[in-house]
């Protein structure tokens, strides 16, 4: 099985150096084979957010080494990292992080940009994403004229737009109903 995740003593601290430095992360052994489906629970305040921006590329760790399919994370620039997370991480957030005045057709297409997908394929494949998740009748919907529940599946289609290797979510299903 191929190792796609490996974290070794990760850390990460904040006001390093400082007499108010907090450590949030101490030491965090982490690893995902392809495939595997993992759940990170943990009290309010515990990390499961700072680790999930470490994950997702989003914050560096303190220290500690962090492998993300066979690529050492501390050998790669921040432009780099960027095209990285594009292509091989999906995020589904527990806010939604929908852009506001662009419908949800767009707001599906929206990686696919980034990762510099042609307009032809973006529309097809952000249709299809939608309907997938059964919001295909609002594709011209912004935001604001969508329920929760439909706010999140447009948010679960564009994680899955780039077709990433990992789907990192935060509480993906906190606002669906059964």
């Amino acid at each position: 099985m191929t190792k796609l995740i490996e974290m070794k003593a990760i850390k990460k601290s904040f006001n390093i150096g400082k007499e108010n430095e907090l450590e949030i992360l101490r030491g965090i052994d982490l690893y995902v084979n392809e495939g595997e489906f993992i759940s990170i629970v943990g009290q309010s305040g515990s990390g499961k957010s700072t680790l999930m921006n470490i994950l997702g590329l989003l914050d560096r760790q303190t220290s500690g080494e962090y492998i993300l399919n066979g690529v050492n994370i501390k050998t790669l620039k921040d432009k780099d990292l960027s095209s990285y997370r594009s292509k091989k991480i999906g995020f589904v957030f527990q806010n939604f992080n929908l852009i506001p005045r662009s419908n949800a057709q767009k707001n599906v297409e929206l990686p696919m940009l980034y990762a510099k997908v042609s307009a032809k394929e973006r529309k097809e494949r952000a249709v299809e994403l939608l309907k997938s998740v059964d919001v295909g009748d609002r594709l011209n919907h912004n935001p604001s004229e969508l329920s929760g529940g439909q706010k999140q599946r447009v948010a679960i289609a564009r994680a899955m737009a780039n077709d990433p290797d990992i789907i990192l979510a935060d509480e993906p299903t906190g606002a669906l109903d059964s």
